[in-house]
């Protein structure tokens, strides 16, 4: 009744003019949904999409197979990027670790340290930990036993803990980090006996004054037990010691602070000792080179993680492109299967379809010629379907078989170039780690202290092996032993 309508009130308007030889809007608009009507059809009858999708479909796998060389040049690419990044400073931190192995090395042949191993704690904490422990009990135990006879109570005991506390513990650290480390100092070429002239005399008067701070504890303790509550704090403890040094032993209490002043004062020296190693010069030598070969080693992990990830990515793109070619055929196949199950209905409903668009067009003409005034135009005895012909279901059946004929042989080149860029891409892939990332690592994983003392070992199983030259020391590490494919990462997960 629409199309009735319109065509009369475009009729009582002479429209279309009668030279037009084009379709009007309103006819223009019915073919356009007939034509809407038999793709949807096309797409319930013959599945996802019509014969016609997929005629380009050979050529869009010739595209397929020339992706994989584009992603195996991205990967190149995305390495090249990454090595240019890091490559310069990698080479810098190398360097750095192999000057700092020449010091460590030369110290250890000029010290006679070839067979001994540095040996210090690597965690500030936990060395500042013990000396606070140490701090902490000397304090306690003065403050608590001088307290108790103190004629200013548990404050005048706990200010003198204190003050004798901090000497003891710094006093003995002082020995252990400084003279002390020097009593077995070999020095360069023998001449350690030059530092010892001043650490053997050092380490007396620091073990005198540790002995003076434990009598000074134990005579202020008993002067303290033996004074009025209202008298002053004794001043003559230095007079007190030299007179009779052991008269605040009949004390329990004194003796006991005697003795853990001077075990405060051992331990102190043993922490300061092993502040660093207790051999000078050995620790901050073997931390410049575990440092250098740590920043060559992060340096390294940064480079592989991005180039592992360049990989990822090239897989998946390598994955995806396998899937849409199979998938891309696999839709053929259907289409195909679909279209001979369903010819005879596509070819009855498409016929049906354009005859009810062809009785519309009728509808809009026939009330447009009662209700104009002049002549009607000569395109309307013409069927304005006749530039649609939709493909019966045998064209569509052929050229789906045409399609898929060469869609087999073009996505055989397509698994091919695939198989290519994916074998190309584990080559790449592998090289980089046994051919460029290991000689930037060189000397670095394995020229560690263990290795160094069997390069000096002149025991009797040096002597049993194999005779061979000696090298001097020259410029750059040993060599390392070849390694397989990701050595760095296998080593790395050693350590």
């Amino acid at each position: 009744m629409k199309l009735s309508e319109r065509g009369a009130a475009d009729g009582r308007k002479n429209l279309p003019a009668s030279g037009d030889d084009q379709l009007s809007a309103v006819e223009a608009m019915v073919v356009s949904r007939i034509d809407g009507v038999i793709g949807q059809r096309s797409n319930e009858i013959l599945g996802v999409g019509s014969g016609q999708d997929f005629t380009t479909l050979p050529q869009d796998l010739e595209t397929l197979a020339g992706e994989p060389q584009t992603i195996l040049t991205q990967f190149r690419a995305k390495k090249a990027r990454a090595q240019s990044a890091v490559g310069l400073e990698l080479n810098n931190t190398h360097s750095d670790f192999a000057r700092a192995y020449r010091d460590y090395r030369a110290f250890r042949i000029q010290h006679q340290l070839t067979e001994t191993e540095p040996s210090y704690d690597t965690v500030f904490w936990r060395k500042v930990f013990f000396l606070a422990l140490l701090f902490t009990v000397e304090v306690a135990a003065n403050g608590w036993i001088i307290g108790q006879a103190s004629p200013g109570g548990l404050v005048q005991g706990w200010t003198t803990a204190l003050m004798i506390s901090v000497l003891v513990v710094l006093t003995g650290s002082l020995i252990g980090a400084g003279p002390w480390r020097y009593l077995n100092y070999r020095g360069a070429d023998g001449n350690g006996a030059v530092h010892r002239l001043w650490a053997v005399p050092s380490v007396v008067i620091g073990g005198l004054l540790l002995l003076l701070f434990a009598f000074y504890i134990a005579h202020y303790r008993y002067a303290l037990s033996h004074s009025d509550l209202d008298s002053p704090a004794p001043d003559n403890i230095l007079s007190s010691i030299a007179s009779a040094p052991f008269q605040p032993f009949q004390q329990m209490e004194s003796l006991l602070l005697f003795i853990i002043a001077l075990l405060i004062g051992i331990f102190a020296v043993a922490r300061g000792a092993h502040w660093d190693d207790p051999y000078p010069g050995y620790g901050p030598r073997h931390r410049r080179m575990e440092g250098a070969r740590e920043r060559a080693q992060e340096l390294a992990l940064g480079l592989s993680q991005e180039v592992d990830e360049a990989k990822q990515d090239a897989d998946q793109a390598l994955a995806e492109i396998a899937q849409r070619s199979t998938a891309s055929v696999g839709a053929l196949r259907q289409a195909i299967a679909r279209t001979q199950d369903n010819a005879p209905i596509w070819d009855f409903q498409v016929l049906q379809i354009l005859s009810e668009g062809r009785d519309a067009i009728e509808i809009y003409r026939d009330a447009n010629r009662e209700a104009r005034s002049g002549k009607a135009p000569s395109y309307f005895d013409t069927d304005a379907f006749e530039d649609v012909e939709p493909p019966s279901s045998a064209e569509i059946l052929e050229s789906l078989q045409t399609a898929f004929a060469r869609a087999t042989n073009n996505i055989t080149a397509c698994k091919s170039q695939l198989a290519g860029a994916r074998a190309q891409l584990e080559a790449e892939y592998h090289s980089f780690y046994d051919d460029e990332l290991t000689p930037f690592l060189k000397n670095i994983e394995n020229n560690a202290t263990v290795n160094v003392r069997s390069e000096f070992d002149d025991g009797p199983a040096a002597k049993r092996a194999a005779p061979r030259v000696e090298e001097p020391v020259s410029d750059e590490p040993p060599e390392e032993p070849s390694r397989g494919p990701l050595s760095f990462k296998r080593l790395r997960g050693q350590r």
